[in-house]
């Protein structure tokens, strides 16, 4: 009987030890499996393609500079040039236009990552709210395909293009 436990104790310590190399073995492999870097790269660029959406989307007349900053500071390439690009004239325009534009992202999703080339593709949908002083704000959803580039400051917009609502061919 003594021999039978000992037996049993040692067949159960065995397969404690199976178990505990087979888990840490695969706690190893998920570790370095790409396609966690791959995940991982994706939902950072998603994240920071809505939050850099919502800003250049988003301007207060009271202190374009600031959000001219902003844009800046979320774009790059083209993009970016472009919002460096903006003349006094428009920024006059913008001020005493005294308009608020405030942007929120309500879906978005990547339609392409390519982790490699640190370039990434986002659908977004943007509802963007303006108000007047003295006036009720009004909504207006607006659809817009993001360019995406990863740079040493993060993912930042390259791109940013609207999409057509409605309207088509019959």
């Amino acid at each position: 009987m003594a021999r039978r436990v000992t037996v049993l104790a040692a067949a159960a310590l065995v397969a404690a030890g199976l178990f505990a190399g087979w888990g840490a073995w695969s706690w190893l492999t998920a570790a370095r499996d790409d396609t966690l870097a791959a995940a991982a790269a994706r939902d950072e660029a998603l994240r920071a393609g809505r939050e850099h959406v919502a800003q250049v989307t988003t301007l207060d007349y009271r202190d374009v500079e600031a959000g001219i900053r902003r844009w800046l500071a979320v774009s790059t390439g083209p993009l970016r040039d472009e919002y460096a690009a903006t003349d006094e004239r428009t920024r006059t325009r913008l001020r005493e236009g005294g308009t608020v534009a405030t942007g929120r992202v309500l879906e978005a999703a990547l339609s392409e990552l390519d982790v490699e080339a640190g370039t990434a593709k986002m659908l977004v949908s943007v509802e963007i709210t303006t108000a007047r002083d003295g006036t009720e704000p009004a909504a207006t959803r607006n659809r817009f395909v993001a360019g995406l580039r990863r740079t040493d400051g993060g993912w930042k917009l390259s791109a940013l293009d609207a999409v057509p609502v409605g309207g088509g061919a019959s």
